[in-house]
């Protein structure tokens, strides 16, 4: 997985990806897929595949990606996954950290954000945001992206 930012022992938060000027901007779509990158990199190009070649791929792949969001509630003991979200990856690119988006748009909560390549399941990542939640259900149309 890609490095995400932490909170170091002295309380402040770090960046570890800031000096790799190739993440700097849309980090976030890049820790969703991954995996998914690697996956097709060794099968296009094989075991010798390196980082930039999963980054010329995203680069190429990003503008044909969509995301879904879902808020996670606890539902007995395991969780509930309700669809507040659906977006083409280009109405979102401005984005640069998805939690004050998150929270801005869908309020407090857990959330889940599943990211979609041709219909193909790419990756996921969870957030959470602080506030009161203000997210509304919509309906789910295609579980495939």
């Amino acid at each position: 997985m890609a490095k995400k930012p932490f909170i170091n022992k002295h309380g402040f938060v770090e960046y570890p990806f800031l000096h790799d000027q190739r993440k700097q901007k849309n980090w976030w779509f890049y820790n969703l897929m991954e995996d998914y990158l690697k996956r097709r990199a060794k099968h296009s190009i094989g075991p010798t595949y390196t980082r930039d070649d999963c980054e010329e791929d995203f680069k190429k792949i990003l503008a044909e990606t969509n995301l879904k969001f879902y808020v996670l509630l606890p539902s007995g003991m395991g969780m509930e996954f309700k669809l507040i979200g659906k977006y083409k990856t280009p109405e979102l690119i401005e984005i640069e950290d998805p939690v004050p988006y998150i929270t801005e748009k869908y309020g407090g909560g857990k959330y889940k954000v599943n990211i979609y390549h041709d219909g193909t399941f790419c990756g996921t990542e969870n957030y959470k945001a602080h506030g009161d939640p203000k997210w509304v259900e919509i309906e789910e149309d295609n579980p495939t992206g």
